[in-house]
């Protein structure tokens, strides 16, 4: 399959350089500041949010999701 698909390669591009470059901040942030204590609270509240809002999104899913009814066998 020879699709081609403009702009995808750019977009990967820029995803990778925006991703070292937060990783490069992020390391420097928590590692060569001050600000120590609050990044890892706000990485791990950050996290925790994450896990709940995912949580809660199953939750929600399963709560509207319409019923099957079950045919009798037999």
């Amino acid at each position: 399959m020879n699709v081609k698909r403009k702009g995808n390669r750019g977009t990967g591009a820029a995803l990778l350089i925006i991703a070292i470059a937060a990783f490069i901040i992020y390391a420097y942030f928590l590692l060569g500041s001050q600000y120590t204590m609050i990044i890892l609270q706000l990485t791990v509240l950050g996290a925790v949010a994450l896990m709940l809002t995912v949580l809660g999104w199953i939750g929600y899913t399963m709560l509207t999701a319409p019923r099957t009814e079950e045919k009798p066998s037999g």
